[in-house]
C-alpha cells in the first residue's frame, strides 16, 4: 500500500469492498451508532405515548394542578414540622421522626411531580 496506512474490516479473497482505513472505519461505525440510537429515541417515544396515554387517561390540567397543590401543601407541612423541631434545642425522637415522615412525604409528592412535568414536556400524553 503505498500511503502506509493500515487496512481493517474483513477480507475475503475477491471482495475489498468491506475493507476500510480506520478513519472510514470509525465514520461507519459512528453513523451506525447514531441511526441505531434515532431509531431506539423514536420507539422509545412511541412505547411511552402508548403506555401513558392508556395507563394515565386523567392526566389533565385538573390532576395536574392537584398535584402541584399537593406538593405545595406538603412543602407547607414540613416547613411547619421543622419550625416545631426549632422550637426546641434538642427534640425529642419522636419529633425527629415526624420530621423525617413529612420530609420524604413531601420529597415524593415532589419526584411525582416531575415526572409529571417530563411527561407533558415530552408529549406522552394528549392533553385536552
Amino acid at each position: 500500500m503505498g500511503m502506509g496506512g493500515k487496512i481493517i474490516g474483513e477480507y475475503a479473497k475477491g471482495k475489498v469492498d468491506k475493507l476500510l482505513t480506520p478513519e472510514a472505519a470509525e465514520s461507519t461505525s459512528r453513523h451506525r451508532i447514531m441511526h441505531f440510537l434515532e431509531n431506539m429515541e423514536a420507539a422509545v417515544l412511541e412505547a411511552n405515548c402508548e403506555v401513558m396515554g392508556r395507563e394515565l387517561p386523567n392526566l389533565d390540567q385538573t390532576s395536574f394542578l392537584r398535584m402541584a397543590v399537593r406538593v405545595a401543601e406538603l412543602r407547607a407541612d414540613y416547613l411547619r414540622a421543622g419550625l416545631k423541631v426549632a422550637d426546641h434545642r434538642h427534640p425529642n425522637a419522636s419529633a425527629i421522626e415526624e420530621l423525617a415522615r413529612v420530609r420524604r412525604a413531601y420529597e415524593e409528592m415532589q419526584a411525582v411531580f416531575e415526572a409529571a412535568e417530563r411527561v407533558i414536556e415530552r408529549g406522552y400524553v394528549k392533553l385536552g
